[in-house]
Parts: structure tokens; sequence; C-alpha cells
């Protein structure tokens, strides 16, 4: 089994510090030192916006500086996993934005504002005529599932009815579209559902079914697919507590030797994909965003299995 080494760590280390947002070098220093919760929340407040959503390249692919329900997502789950409680006066926001923008008849959440398209980005989220929903099934898993997830972590800030009319319809739409395409950020955002705080038995176990039934078939298995854009194992299960690991444990160990042996000399991990050709004066930006987001990842992902 291999290990990453105090070398190749402290590497990691090194590029992080020096080279990472400063949101991910408070992310590194609160999973791996003596870092608090406090400074991460104060440079994910340089991503907020005044109406309480988070924009500015929170998602790096995504650069307009408008809130949207895509980076808002990730500054909740960036605020529960910290242990921001739901009386913080960002997630009070964040949860603010999200029910004055939730569409009342779809009972969905348009992932990028229209204005992503006047900024750079990538090819993936550019909307064309309604592209956009038509490739993110009207939006009912993507973003859905994942903001419906940490909206649970900070129920407390909503009407109870409401979450739970909005939990049905998001588990539903779980139970009911094919998963698994592309990325497999669907698979991703249902798994994060399914760990949600206070859902409901039946609600639990329909996900449980219906993700341990969907992911052995949409993994990933050859490492000689993992280095272009795909599903490695690692993805669907970060760490061993995951509600898919156990479906493939031999598999998982070949990825976490895979983490290890492609770390740059540099100390960091490249993305996987690319902007092919959109905007190449700000990929490169976006680029060494993404190199330290993944860097922090893999990192913890390979702490979660002991391989440090």
């Amino acid at each position: 089994m291999k290990i990453l080494d105090a070398h190749n760590f402290a590497s990691a280390r090194a590029y992080l510090l020096n080279e990472a947002r400063p949101l991910d070098r408070a992310l590194f220093r609160y999973h791996f030192e003596d870092g608090t919760a406090v400074a991460v929340w104060q440079e994910l407040a340089a991503f907020q916006n005044g109406d309480g959503g988070f924009g500015h390249a929170l998602e790096p692919d995504v650069r307009t500086p408008s809130s949207s329900a895509l980076a808002t997502g990730i500054a909740l789950r960036t605020l529960a996993e910290s242990g921001a409680p739901a009386e913080h006066p960002m997630a009070q926001d964040a949860v603010s934005y999200l029910k004055k923008t939730l569409d009342r008849q779809t009972l969905t959440w348009r992932v990028v504002p229209a204005d992503a398209n006047d900024y750079p980005h990538a090819p993936w989220w550019h909307d064309e005529d309604g592209s956009l929903s038509a490739t993110f099934d009207a939006y009912q898993v993507i973003p859905r599932a994942e903001l419906v997830a940490y909206l649970h972590a900070f129920s407390d800030l909503v009407p109870e009815p409401w979450l739970e009319d909005m939990t049905k319809a998001a588990v539903l739409a779980v139970d009911g579209l094919p998963l698994g395409g592309g990325g497999g950020d669907d698979l991703v955002y249902a798994l994060r559902l399914a760990g949600a705080e206070h859902l409901s038995s039946k609600n639990r176990q329909l996900l449980r079914r219906r993700l341990r039934e969907v992911a052995p078939a949409a993994v990933t298995r050859d490492p000689a697919r993992w280095a272009s854009y795909s599903i490695p194992p690692l993805k669907l299960a970060p760490s061993p507590d995951s509600l898919v690991a156990d479906l493939f444990p031999e598999v998982i160990q070949e990825n976490l030797d895979y983490v290890i042996d492609t770390q740059t000399a540099e100390g960091y991990w490249e993305p996987t994909w690319d902007w092919g050709g959109f905007y190449p004066e700000t990929w490169p930006t976006a680029r060494d965003e993404w190199r330290g987001e993944l860097t922090l990842h893999n990192l913890l992902s390979l702490h979660a299995y002991g391989r440090l």
C-alpha cells in the first residue's frame, strides 16, 4: 500500500500555503493544523454578495461576480463542514438568498445566473436559448440536491413544511432521473443529500437504494481513464464512511495509489479538464485555483483512508 510520505506532504503543504487561494489555505490549516473555523469564515466572506448569495468565482469555472445557486451551495457546504451555527450571519444571508431565488413553480434554482455568459466560464456553463436547463435536467438534481442537503444542516432557518416539500421533490428527482452521466456530479450531489442531517428514514432509505444501485455501474474502474474527465472512485467515495465506499473497495485502493503517483513535483494535483480553448487568457487563473482546491481535496481523502 502506497503512502504519501512526509516529503510529498510537505510539498503539498507548501504549495497550498504559498500558491492556493486564501480560502483553501485557511481550510488546509483548519483540517490539518491549528487553524480556526473563524479564519475559514473570514476568507469565505470575500465571495458573498449583498443579496446573501455567493459568487466571485468561488466555483473557479464560473467567473461572474453575481450570486449563483452553484456557488451558494459550495459556501453552505463550507460553513456546515466547518461547524458554523445557524445564527451565523453568512449562513442566514445565504439561506435568505435561496428562499428569495427559488422558482416556486418548479421548486428548483437556476444553477448559474444569466450573466454567467458575460464573464469567462467553462463551455459547459454556457447557456444558449435554455441549453443549460436541458443539460442539467431542469436543475432537478444539480444544484437542488446539494442545496437541500445543506438547508437541512441549517434547518432552523427555514420552515419545516417548506423544507419537507423541497426534500420530497429532490428525492423524487434522484429516484426518477438517469444518474451518473458526464463527470458524475449529479451522483455527488445526490450522495450529499443522502447524508443530510435530519433526513427522514423513508427518504434516506430511498436515496440509499437508488445510489447504491447506480454507483457501481457509473464509477470509472479503468485507471487509464482517470486522467480524463471521468468518475474516479474517490469522487463518489472520498472517505471510507461514504454511502457507496463498500461497493468497490479494491478500485478505491487503486485510485488512492493513483492519486499518490500523480502528484506533481511542485506538490499540487492538476485538474483533469480544461476549457477547450474557451477564454485562453483566463483559464490559467481558473486552473491555478483548481490546483489548490484539488490538492486540499486529495489530501483530505488520503488522510481519511490512512494514506498519509
